[in-house]
């Protein structure tokens, strides 16, 4: 995916370094770097390699959602507590179905419980394609909006399923996508399904927390009224280098 089209420029942007030394005295006590740093993101907000792979409904460019959420980036982009942010490419825009596993996080909970903990990367690829191929994939899932979450390190559109049998046809694919990959994260029974928008870099100050939670109340609010109903395209197994590009191949 090229991340150098005009709808993209958000995407990748570093903070502002002249804006963070500025009044050194007070700025730099406020530079409290949050769990993404030193995991997906460096300190200055670019990218950092954090290979994985995963299960997503990728967001149409031609859906009515699409733009939507690309003005909702927009719009963030102009609060003074958006430097301490990352904002995704718009191109990267998903919604996760259910988690695969990350090259950093070898841990039993988070590992196909078919591979051994130091199996590499590229052998887990491997068997995922194989056993994805037994996978019974649907068109897609109906999903309206839920709540923009605001709280955690990432800035998420949280969503939920549309109707009884939304939630069915979800459930019935994660188990079977588990069973398959061997995968069942703690929260399986209880994910959160949702689209990222940015990380949180650095914690914020009280008056910017005060300025994001006045953001998340409007845009709340708007997006009740005029988010729509989101009809996913089909879940793809995709693999990834970094935040910024999911792809089908490695």
């Amino acid at each position: 995916m090229n991340h150098s089209n005009g709808s993209d420029y958000l995407g990748g942007e570093r903070l502002n370094s002249t804006s963070l030394e500025e009044n050194s005295s007070n700025t730099v006590s406020h530079r409290v770097f949050t769990k993404a740093v030193g995991r997906k993101f460096h300190e200055d907000g670019s990218v950092r390699y954090f290979p994985g792979n995963t299960v997503i409904c990728p967001i149409d460019p031609n859906h009515a959602v699409y733009p939507k959420l690309v003005k909702l980036a927009e719009n963030f982009h102009k609060l003074s507590c958006s430097q301490k942010f990352t904002m995704l490419p718009p191109s990267s825009y998903h919604m996760t179905i259910i988690q695969g596993v990350c090259d950093e996080d070898r841990k039993q909970e988070l590992w196909s419980h078919y591979l051994p903990l130091d199996a590499p990367l590229e052998e887990v690829d491997r068997f995922f394609r194989e056993k994805w191929a037994k996978v019974r994939v649907p068109e897609g899932f109906n999903m309206k909006f839920n709540y923009l979450n605001t709280d955690g390190l990432a800035l998420t559109v949280n969503l939920l399923p549309l109707a009884v049998d939304d939630t069915r046809k979800l459930k019935e694919f994660r188990d079977e996508v588990s069973n398959e990959l061997g995968l069942r994260f703690p929260d399986h029974d209880d994910y959160r399904f949702h689209i990222s928008i940015g990380y949180r870099i650095m914690e914020l100050t009280v008056e910017e927390e005060s300025e994001l939670l006045s953001f998340k109340e409007q845009t709340e609010l708007e997006l009740m009224e005029h988010f729509g109903v989101y009809e996913s395209m089909p879940p793809q197994l995709v693999f990834f280098k970094d935040m910024f590009k999911f792809s089908n191949i490695r």
